[in-house]
């Protein structure tokens, strides 16, 4: 039995996000690509064991001594990249995009006017799960609404006072409406 209910339920994986650390289902949490600069330096370093290979007489060993007193073997590197990071609802918007596209903004200035904030909304992860809840609560109302509606209805429907919508009220519905609207013929007859 217990089996059977946690495979019908959805399930999804805990993932970080990178900028807050809070955890989250998978399907709350959203990736978004930014860039990443690396940069240093570095040099040839040396151990114990080349000291042992040089007296041991290595010709690696003597190459990496020698380079190390003798070259300057600094060597700096700098790169950039970009990175898929997982970011909740929250971080998304605080964490910088790569810029793209520079002089394309400029020509074309004013369609960027519509499309960012047009952009904005159909990829935001704040306005989704803002549709989602908003939505969400739209049909819970919507169902609580209907629910009393139908007791409403059965209340008013249920002329003979069992509970049922059956043909007995329909019978008494049509008797008490034919009645109704005799009286207004009865009324009507003595003109002559």
């Amino acid at each position: 039995m217990i089996n059977t209910i946690t495979k019908n339920k959805h399930q999804y994986s805990l993932r970080t996000c990178s900028r807050c650390g809070i955890k989250k289902p998978s399907n709350r949490i959203y990736s978004k690509t930014v860039e990443k600069s690396f940069s240093g330096q570095s040099r040839r370093s040396i151990n114990i064991f080349t000291w042992f290979g040089f007296l041991l007489r290595d010709k690696g060993s003597l190459r990496a001594i020698k380079q190390y007193l003798f070259q300057s073997s600094n060597r700096k590197y700098s790169a950039n990249s970009l990175k898929d990071i997982n970011l909740c609802s929250k971080c998304y918007h605080f964490v910088p995009a790569p810029k793209k596209g520079g002089i394309l903004k400029v020509i074309f200035f004013p369609f960027f006017l519509i499309f960012t904030p047009v952009k904005f909304i159909f990829t935001s992860p704040i306005i989704r799960e803002f549709l989602i809840y908003g939505i969400g609560v739209l049909i819970f109302l919507g169902i609580k609404l209907l629910k009393s509606l139908r007791i409403i209805g059965i209340k008013i429907l249920d002329q003979d006072g069992d509970g049922d919508i059956d043909s007995k009220d329909f019978e008494i519905a049509y008797q008490k409406t034919a009645s109704f609207f005799s009286k207004f013929k009865r009324k009507e007859a003595p003109k002559k």
